[in-house]
């Protein structure tokens, strides 16, 4: 049974059940109407025996001169079934009939018969139930034997079974039928999973599973299969943020690369110059391949989450070699890139890489949406109770609506004077992201046509210092 379908499987156990509850109520039943009938059949016998006790108690207090012999003879005359009907002497010897060739029957004395004794009897017109009890008539002891034909009993058992044979092939018939049509009835709601699960894709893991009404285990399925498709679609969704965030910063690591190595290409520099470029080159193919690692060892984990190391940073620095690896990119564009920093060091609690990203994101941002001629301006500033990098340029701005909606997953606004291809709208959700982190507060001025400042508010060293996992996802 282990290839056939659920549906077959349990139309199968169905009629195999119904099958045996059928047998044994017809044994059963069998058994109980042929006990019924034998106790119906004792009781007649005990009334006939009853029945002649008292016609010869009758006789004798109406002081009938008949003897015995002629009394019982009559008897047997009127009695229904009184051929099934003898007398024996203790002895073993026939009180009546007198003469064994004139009784329809002879049955051999048992021993005792003190207490009722009843027998099955095979006679010549067929089975009987013969009676023997010890009694004493006109002072004689003797066994009375009485007797009773089993025809009737033994044609309603017969017809009983006859019945019964008949309607076991019907019950199973219709047993079939009925798990057949129960099992499809059972069966519906795991067809209606199985077709939401066949439609169920890549693509829309939100989809669930339909929950039928009823409190069962089927029910109890679907809850469970919908609760592993939530975490397959968080798993996704998290491995395909973590894919796109990946893929928006190695753009920007190519892009980094391919302005330096154009500039130089076209340019001619000093052997010092040409070191730094390819220093920077380095840099950032470090940077690509450690994005990379991330990437393969994330997928490999399951679970998509990233340690965030936090350490002493020195903002001042940080804008520096940020300002550093874009210069080219800025160069090439025809924009002048600069920064203004406080003579002392500016400290602050973060991860560097993710910083380094963050301003990053923020640079690249201002060199795209800059026009050629335009300024670029980096800023630290410290005050009592915080930190402000500010990245300020003198780009196409944007509106109001724009600026509600800029930090958004995937959004891109409409701005046809940008001077890039479009991106995939990953950039300020991921630096958002990273400032949350940080516990710092990601803002944005800006207006048409009158450029962008994007400020980044810092906490100064906070009293927390610890690497802690933190869930890649926005």
């Amino acid at each position: 049974m282990r290839a056939l379908p659920i549906r077959v499987k349990l139309t199968l156990w169905y009629l195999l059940v119904t099958f045996a509850g059928a047998l044994l109520f017809s044994v059963i039943s069998y058994g109980v109407l042929e006990y019924a009938l034998l106790q119906e059949k004792k009781t007649h016998l005990l009334g006939r025996e009853e029945r002649l006790i008292r016609l010869l108690q009758d006789n004798e207090e109406q002081h009938l001169q008949a003897s015995l012999n002629e009394q019982l003879s009559n008897y047997a005359l009127v009695t229904h079934e009184g051929n099934l009907f003898l007398l024996r002497r203790l002895d073993g010897s026939l009180l009546f009939p007198s003469d064994p060739k004139s009784a329809d029957w002879i049955v051999s004395a048992p021993v005792d018969c003190e207490k009722r004794i009843f027998q099955m009897l095979q006679l010549v017109d067929g089975p009987a139930l013969a009676m023997c009890h010890a009694v004493a008539l006109d002072g004689i002891p003797a066994n009375l034997y009485v007797g009773s034909s089993l025809d009737v009993e033994f044609n309603i058992l017969r017809t009983y079974r006859n019945a019964l044979l008949f309607l076991l092939p019907v019950i199973l018939i219709l047993s079939s039928l009925s798990g057949y049509f129960l099992s499809h009835r059972a069966m519906e709601p795991v067809d209606r999973m199985t077709r939401a699960a066949v439609e169920i894709g890549i693509g829309n893991l939100s989809a669930r599973l339909p929950v039928p009404a009823a409190r069962d285990e089927v029910q109890q399925l679907a809850e469970a299969w919908n609760q592993l498709l939530g975490r397959l679609e968080a798993a996704v969704s998290r491995l395909s943020q973590f894919s796109a965030d990946v893929s928006h910063d190695l753009r920007t690591s190519i892009t980094v690369m391919l302005a330096t190595a154009q500039l130089s290409l076209h340019r001619h520099r000093t052997e010092r110059e040409y070191r730094n470029d390819l220093d920077r080159i380095v840099t950032e193919c470090r940077t690509a391949s450690t994005l990379l690692d991330a990437l393969l060892s994330l997928a490999r984990s399951g679970n998509f989450m990233q340690e965030v190391s936090f350490q002493r940073i020195d903002l001042c620095d940080l804008v520096v070699s940020g300002c550093r690896r874009v210069e080219d990119l800025a160069e090439s564009s025809g924009i002048l890139l600069d920064w203004h920093l406080p003579d002392e060091p500016v400290l602050i609690e973060g991860d560097r890489q993710l910083m380094q990203r963050l301003l990053g994101i923020l640079l690249d941002n201002a060199i795209k949406y800059t026009p050629e001629h335009g300024e670029i301006h980096a800023e630290v500033l410290a005050s009592v109770h915080d930190v402000v990098v500010i990245v300020r340029d003198t780009g196409i701005g944007m509106s109001r609506d724009v600026r509600e909606q800029i930090f958004d997953r995937f959004y891109q606004a409409d701005l046809r004077e940008r001077k890039a291809q479009a991106g995939c709208g990953l950039g300020l959700s991921i630096a958002r992201w990273i400032a949350d982190v940080h516990r710092a507060e990601l803002t944005v001025e800006s207006a048409p046509l009158e450029g962008s400042v994007f400020s980044i508010r810092f906490p100064l060293i906070s009293e927390e210092r610890q690497t802690r996992p933190l869930e890649y996802a926005m």
